[in-house]
């Protein structure tokens, strides 16, 4: 039976040294959602291959760093980017992520580490 509210998952689905990241379970398998509560940042620089990645400033503030462009974010900004572009964000923020397609292993490129995040 399809749950029509959903709530993210109650352990962190994924960790970094900055942020931890909590999956919303989800019966379209096309898109995934996330909450993202940010400490510091993302630790790395990446570029996505394949995968969009929407976030949304749920509350907090921070930057963007969007092939070599600093943006200041804040709650209700709204942030898209698309494959092929390097990016990594830090500040104190709660995010609401939507990749497209789902993430999957090998589509993340590490550039470099976030000085950001120590």
């Amino acid at each position: 039976m399809n749950e029509f509210v959903k709530s993210p998952s109650e352990k962190s689905t994924f960790s970094q040294k900055g942020l931890d990241g909590y999956k919303f379970p989800l019966e379209n398998k096309n898109i995934e959602i996330y909450l993202v509560v940010v400490k510091q940042g993302h630790d790395n620089y990446i570029i996505s291959k394949e995968i969009t990645h929407v976030y949304y400033v749920l509350s907090g503030e921070g930057f963007f760093d969007i092939d070599g462009t600093k943006r200041e974010v804040r709650s209700g900004d709204l942030i898209e980017i698309p494959p092929k572009f390097e990016y990594t964000y830090s500040g104190k923020m709660k995010l609401l992520l939507i990749m497209n397609p789902p993430w999957f292993k090998g589509n993340e490129q590490i550039t470099r580490k976030n000085p950001s995040v120590t």
